[in-house]
């Protein structure tokens, strides 16, 4: 068949178009297929957001999780080292209280013994001056010692101070004589204290012995009473 082309089948115009060589899409595109393209890419969008943000909010949540997870075991560990921090502390402190009443109580017993020694050297000085304010105190310590005997044994005996000596003499003197005691002057004798002397027993009623038998009673009683 002949490709040519009469004249008479020419139209007025008629627009020529270069073949297509191998593209098969149309020409065109509908606006129907460009919705449902842009409908398409919208929901992708969409499901692409959501998915985001599910991963965002589970992220967070695991975070949040997380981080109170470890915040209550680092409470706890903290709370834990405290405690035992503070059962340390307390046992030391209970072991200084301890101490320290175990040193005060000592004190006390120190304080104690040093106050009852100066009571006592206080009481002495205060006998001492009694004694030579009043010489007649002298009589009730003779009379005390020979009522410790059971009866005038000869030769009795009464070693006296010289002043104290005086005294008895003059105030129980007879009646001495008459139960048989002699009178014996000891200047090595303190005022204050007799020494009586039979055959068979001796009275020491010095002042220092009698003032050393006093002491030791009262710091026994004050030991035992600790």
């Amino acid at each position: 068949m002949s490709n040519i082309v009469r004249k008479g089948e020419l139209s007025a115009f008629q627009r020529w178009e270069m073949a297509s060589f191998g593209d098969d899409r149309p020409a065109s595109v509908s606006e129907t297929q460009l919705a449902s393209i842009a409908a398409a890419k919208a929901s992708q969008a969409e499901t692409d957001s959501v998915r985001e943000n599910a991963r965002q909010q589970g992220y967070a949540a695991g975070y949040k999780e997380a981080y109170e997870l470890g915040l209550k075991e680092g409470r706890d560990a903290g709370y834990a080292a405290m405690e035992a921090s503070i059962h340390v502390e307390i046992a030391a402190l209970q072991d200084l209280a301890n101490a320290l009443s175990a040193q005060i109580a000592s004190a006390g017993k120190q304080m104690g013994r040093d106050l009852l020694n100066l009571a006592i050297d206080l009481s002495q000085t205060m006998l001492k001056t009694k004694l030579e304010l009043d010489s007649e105190a002298i009589i009730p310590i003779v009379e005390d010692a020979i009522e410790q005997l059971p009866s005038a044994q000869q030769p009795a005996q009464i070693f006296l101070h010289p002043d104290d000596a005086d005294v008895i003499k003059k105030r129980i003197g007879d009646t001495l004589n008459e139960q048989g005691w002699r009178i014996v002057v000891d200047h090595h004798m303190e005022r204050g204290g007799c020494k009586l002397e039979t055959v068979q027993n001796i009275i020491d009623a010095s002042y220092s012995t009698r003032w050393q038998r006093l002491t030791d009673a009262i710091k026994i009683n004050a030991s035992s009473s600790d």
